[in-house]
């Protein structure tokens, strides 16, 4: 059974002061190509209404922060969890990789090992039939 997974991460909060009106979101996947962890990004832009001169947020900056900062808490976390079950995984797949290289190169040695030995014995009765003829010679 092969299990598959890609995660993904949006940008939701624009995080340059100099650029409000930024159109472009980034989207991170963690995938794997060849057994290799890779990850991709990609742009895309959306459209974004202008806001109005007008407009006034009614909650203070503080506020705003104050209910900002345990959500990007929360999600650095996750991604130290999801970076560590990633490398996890990623160390799995190396050690069942060389555990399979080791069972190949195993059952070449023990190959030969029994060729040899059964060549051996072979060798062995033929010797003892030649034996056997000529002393009946």
């Amino acid at each position: 059974m092969m299990f598959s997974h890609s995660l993904s991460v949006k940008r939701l909060i624009k995080w340059s002061f100099y650029t409000p009106n930024s159109s472009e979101d980034e989207f991170f996947r963690l995938t794997t190509k060849e057994g290799k962890l890779t990850v991709e990004r990609d742009s895309v832009r959306t459209e974004t209404a202008d806001f109005s001169p007008i407009l006034q947020f009614e909650q203070d900056p503080v506020q705003i922060l104050d209910a900002l900062l345990p959500l990007y808490l929360n999600s650095q976390i996750l991604r130290a969890l999801q970076e560590s079950l990633a490398s996890e995984l990623a160390a799995r797949m190396s050690a069942m990789s060389s555990a399979s290289d080791n069972a190949v190169e195993l059952k070449k040695t023990l190959s030969t090992v029994y060729n040899r030995q059964r060549q051996a014995k072979i060798t062995g009765e033929i010797l003892e039939i030649v034996a056997g003829a000529n002393a009946l010679v």
